[in-house]
């Protein structure tokens, strides 16, 4: 799993030119979400909102895509669904998200993760490597031997990518199936596995039975 972090303080202080701020690691639980909102004094009382100063996210691109306000629970369902990707789905993820298609808000990038299956990623970075690869490794063309030398690899393999819709990231060269992409996050309703949001419990201060009805103010009087 790439790095998934997000430096959280308390807004309300902020606001008032105070930093009281902790990092938090994502996927997180409900326990450490408590620990981090206690730490910079979200109580759900007095202070009730986070602001996200900064994050560290191990995939290119996602970082920027993500807001100041972006709730726990939204994060967390990201995290999650990149923490079950393996290796090559990963890099799929990485692509799509250089390409931005579907990289616009938080709520894309969570359907994105559903959708990689529509995604081919080939290692090659340019047209030219590109060109190569159709003729050398998947043979799309037959050219004699003495005319490969002359051959316009670049011009083969950018027209190529034209008419199939194709882009070149830093990851490979990406390529779009057609199956339609799935909208299953709705960006409103985040499933019950993934919730982690939740203030600290209050403490509550209890008075033993023994000292009930009694007049605990001092000694009465005489």
């Amino acid at each position: 799993m790439a790095e998934f972090t997000a430096n959280i303080a308390n807004l309300g202080k902020y606001s008032a030119g105070v930093l009281v701020d902790t990092t938090l690691s994502f996927p997180t639980t409900k326990e450490q979400v408590q620990a981090a909102l206690r730490e910079i004094g979200v109580d759900g009382l007095r202070y009730q909102e986070i602001i996200i100063l900064e994050y560290s996210i191990g995939v290119n691109g996602v970082a920027r895509v993500l807001g100041e306000f972006s709730h726990l629970d939204e994060l967390n369902y990201l995290a999650s669904r990149l923490d079950s990707l393996d290796p090559e789905e990963l890099m799929k993820f990485a692509a799509a998200v250089e390409h931005g298609e579907y990289a616009d808000s938080l709520e894309d990038l969570i359907n994105l993760t559903y959708n990689l299956n529509r995604c081919e990623l080939y290692p090659v970075q340019d047209a030219e490597e590109y060109g190569r690869w159709l003729i050398d490794e998947l043979r799309a063309i037959e050219l004699p031997e003495e005319a490969l030398n002359y051959f316009n690899y670049e011009s083969y393999g950018e027209d190529t990518a034209i008419n199939e819709g194709g882009t070149f990231t830093s990851y490979g060269y990406m390529l779009t199936g057609p199956d339609p992409f799935q909208k299953v996050y709705d960006g409103q309703h985040v499933p019950e596995q993934y919730k982690v949001f939740q203030y600290p419990i209050q403490q509550k201060i209890t008075v033993p039975r023994s000292m009930k009805g009694r007049n605990t103010s001092g000694p009465k009087r005489p």
